[in-house]
Formats: C-alpha cells, structure tokens, sequence
C-alpha cells in the first residue's frame, strides 16, 4: 500500500501492458512488458520488466505459441533482454498473459550472460 492506496500485486512471468517511453525520451507507447522479479522485489510495489517488441531484430528474442502459460499476445513478439527497466505497479494498464518457467529461465540465463565481467 502507497499513500494509502492499494495496488494489484503482480507475478513474475506475467506479461503486463504499461506506458513506455521511446529510449529517445521524445514519446509514450503502450507495449507489452514481461516481469522479471520475484514476489519478494514485487511485494515492494515496484517490478523489474523487460521490454517486449513487435520488431524483429536480433538481440531480441522469439515468444513461439508454445512459450505461454496462460494467455497469448495479439502480434508475433520478442522480448528484448538488454532494455530492463523498473516500474511502479499503479502505471500497468492491465495483464495479458504469463509465460512458462522454461521460456522465464532461457530470458534470465541470456540477462545473466549480459551482465557477466568480461
């Protein structure tokens, strides 16, 4: 609770719809973001999330049809490991779906691999 206003609490490996600003800082898009942190770090209110794309590129990496849990998203995505950001919870327009634990587990190694001392 913040300011005595109580928030939805939200889980790792939901995908979650929020307002993101372009990295240029010049606009606001809704896109889809996937959670990352677990419920001791969400507890707090505030969640770290990656960024999920319609735009194919090469870092990014492909959400197959067999990646979801629950749910599914409307375009084929990509979640982009290397554009982590935190949130606050009272800024999610809604929850789409969730992903697996496998699909949850690649995305974390790949994150881990990016933040290893070369």
């Amino acid at each position: 609770m913040k300011d005595g206003i109580r928030y939805k609490m939200y889980n790792q490996k939901e995908i979650v719809l929020v307002p993101f600003p372009y990295s240029d800082l010049t606009g606001i898009k809704q896109r889809p973001a996937l959670i990352l942190s677990n419920e001791e770090v969400n507890k707090t209110q505030d969640l770290i999330c990656c960024l999920i794309t319609s735009n194919p590129s090469k870092e990014g990496i492909l959400i197959k049809n067999n990646c979801f849990e629950d749910g599914n998203l409307p375009f084929k995505s990509w979640v982009k490991p290397h554009r982590i950001f935190t949130i606050h919870t009272s800024i999610i327009k809604k929850r789409l779906c969730t992903i697996t634990n496998e699909f949850h587990d690649e995305i974390i190694r790949i994150i881990d691999n990016y933040l290893k001392r070369r």
